[in-house]
């Protein structure tokens, strides 16, 4: 096992800081609240657009958006169909342009472990990678994810990816469930009995059976595939308050197979030895929406903290890895769910034990990520480099907008409805929004080019004046803060040839309406909305309750402790702070810069005080000026 500083990048997606500041000051957050004093902490200004693979991207390679080229909510490319955006390939490095710390790090003599975390795929011995984030509550390797069966009276219900209705009993007191197996793996057609009179019930799958009383686990059940083995577990869940007596609810666990999920395939299966079978966290997503209770997310929640602390002990030991880093989505979710109904500028705001309800759904994610915090400080030694970081905050919507309907108010877009899902068709629209991109459909450049070369400046110029005319209905207010031509946004860091031809950056509170607003049959342009969001607004969005910042916080060889930075860092000094801390170069396309008053040694010393002029300097009349020649600043 190496001596040398290790380094942990703990990724909290979503992370407020001023959330953070207002549960640290509450005392629930022990873990962060001692890294903080002993280290630094800042407030981190993300790149924009405010998405979460841009903002990735730019932590992991301190590059700005327009060079790692992570611009949308993945990526375009000149020559592509102007709706190609490259959407599931959003976090790979497939679309990344600027190298990543991990490689820089291998350049070194460095091995990382990246789990749940972007920059797949990588074809790079001591590149371990450990799951994929694809995608909020989107699974690549996952055989199925959890999910909650429902069996009982009453008819069938809408069914979900999370939610199954197993149907009734028959009149032997039994059911069968049908899980069927992602990637062609086949699947399992577990056969559950009730047993009258006990409150339990039996699971029997694959020559594997458990009972269960209400409240209980079973023990992971194992079915041998040809690519590996696969492990699932079971609890039957508490009957829901109110709800009807006569229904079962079982929880499913997620399913891997325990060769598919790592990089080499190899290490997955010794960590599933080592450390159990490996699970997704789409848990969360069930306990957001009310599915399974609290108990039954915080168990699988921290079962998948000790793994995930388990891994990087076992990377260390036994695989010489030196830097960890991982991503963590829940803070995210919860902030999506309830921020809305916890911040006063909020749509869905009501006050009262809503807000109450939805303060403490906030607080239980951010105690979560200090607990899973302090599992890896626990691994982690006070020289190595230790840093937390959230690729944005979140800020509650008002108002939503849909650009989409003013361009085809204007007769420049056309949005059929094919199958129930709408789709632009491009051989009749002049122009497309996707997120914070309008794109002009240009001939010799856009495979489907309508606008003609020559028309192109004019017409940009027109659908730029319609979108600054668009006012909220409710403040006659506008709901962008930019509307910026290509060339013009570079200087917010959105640069390149696949950039809209107009960015925008919506206002504070404003989101954006895609091609739904059609099948939704919703027509106007701005109207009240709640949620909460990030994306295309201002990166220091802030009210009172949140922002739009990220979260940045460092301890390790040199930094200072205590330390509260009063200016933000910029997420592109992620890169080059960690690097000072670990002694190593910067990754090769480098934007950000080293904050150096976080490190030991660097006050600033303003010796130049006390020098004087010869002759007066500083005069307080004013020369008003007769006429104006040339420069009117030089005058």
């Amino acid at each position: 096992m190496s001596s040398r500083k290790k380094l942990y990048l703990v990724g909290i997606d979503g992370m407020s800081p001023k959330i953070a500041e207002k549960f640290i000051a509450e005392g629930r957050m022990p873990s962060i609240s001692a890294l903080i004093n002993d280290g630094a902490w800042s407030k981190a200004i993300p790149s924009l657009p405010v998405f979460t693979p841009t903002n990735w991207a730019t932590i992991s390679t301190g590059a700005r958006s327009g060079t790692h080229g992570v611009f949308l909510w993945g990526s375009h490319v000149p020559g592509e169909g102007i709706e190609e955006d490259h959407f599931d390939e959003c976090m790979t490095s497939t679309i990344c342009t600027a190298e990543y710390l991990w490689e820089a790090g291998l350049r070194q003599g460095r091995k990382s472990v990246l789990l749940n975390y972007i920059g797949y795929p990588s074809d790079q011995d001591g590149i371990y990678h450990v799951d994929w984030f694809y995608g909020p509550n989107r699974d690549y390797f996952g055989l199925a994810t959890c999910c909650v069966y429902i069996i009982g009276a009453g008819e069938k219900r809408r069914e979900s990816r999370w939610e199954k209705w197993a149907g009734l009993w028959d009149g032997n007191g039994t059911v069968r469930l049908d899980v069927p197996f992602s990637h062609g793996q086949g699947g399992i057609s577990p056969k559950i009995s009730r047993m009258d009179g006990e409150g339990k019930i039996r699971i029997e799958a694959g020559g594997q059976e458990a009972e269960l009383a209400e409240g209980e686990w079973s023990g992971w059940f194992h079915f041998d595939l040809e690519s590996g083995r696969a492990s699932v577990r079971w609890k039957l869940l508490p009957k829901a308050p109110g709800g009807d007596g006569r229904v079962t609810r079982i929880y499913r666990s997620s399913i891997y197979i325990d060769s598919d999920f790592c990089s080499p395939g190899e290490t997955g299966r010794e960590l599933v030895r080592r450390l159990g079978p490996y699970i997704n966290d789409d848990v969360g997503k069930l306990y957001l929406d009310g599915l399974v209770d609290r108990d039954t997310f915080l168990e699988e929640t921290r079962y998948k903290f000790d793994w995930i602390a388990g891994c990087f002990r076992l990377m260390e030991e036994g695989y010489d890895v030196s830097m960890f880093f991982l991503h963590w989505h829940y803070v995210d979710s919860v902030q999506h769910a309830f921020l809305g109904r916890a911040d006063r500028t909020g749509g869905d705001y009501g006050g009262g034990a809503d807000e109450e309800k939805a303060v403490e759904m906030l607080r239980e994610g951010y105690m979560l990520a200090d607990e899973l915090t302090g599992k890896l400080l626990a691994i982690a030694g006070p020289e190595d480099a230790f840093v937390v970081v959230s690729d944005h905050g979140n800020i509650p919507n008002h108002h939503r907008v849909s650009l989409c309907n003013l361009f085809m108010e204007k007769g420049w877009m056309k949005i059929d409805v094919a199958g129930g899902a709408p789709k632009v068709d491009l051989a009749a629209s002049r122009v497309v929004v996707n997120l914070s991109h309008v794109y002009i459909s240009l001939k010799g450049r856009d495979p489907e080019g309508i606008v003609e070369e020559g028309d192109y400046t004019a017409f940009r110029e027109e659908v730029r004046s319609a979108i600054l005319s668009v006012r909220d209905p409710d403040t006659d207010l506008s709901p962008f803060a930019s509307v910026l031509r290509k060339e013009e946004a570079s200087v917010a860091g959105v640069a390149g040839d696949g950039t809209g031809d107009i960015v925008l950056v919506f206002d504070r509170g404003y989101v954006w309406s895609g091609s739904e607003v059609v099948t939704l049959g919703e027509k106007r342009i701005v109207w009240k909305t709640g949620g909460a969001n990030h994306g295309s607004q201002p990166p220091t969005a802030e009210t009172e309750f949140s922002s739009n910042f990220a979260t940045f916080i460092a301890r390790g060889h040199g930094v200072r402790k205590g330390y509260r930075r009063r200016r933000p860092i910029f997420l592109t000094d992620v890169v080059p702070a960690a690097c000072r801390i670990l002694g190593i170069e910067v990754t090769a396309q480098c934007e950000g810069s080293v904050p150096l008053d976080i490190f030991d040694g660097n006050v600033a010393v303003k010796s130049h005080r006390s020098a004087k002029a010869k002759y007066q300097i500083r005069r307080k009349e004013l020369v008003i000026p007769k006429t104006f020649k040339g420069d009117v600043t030089d005058e």
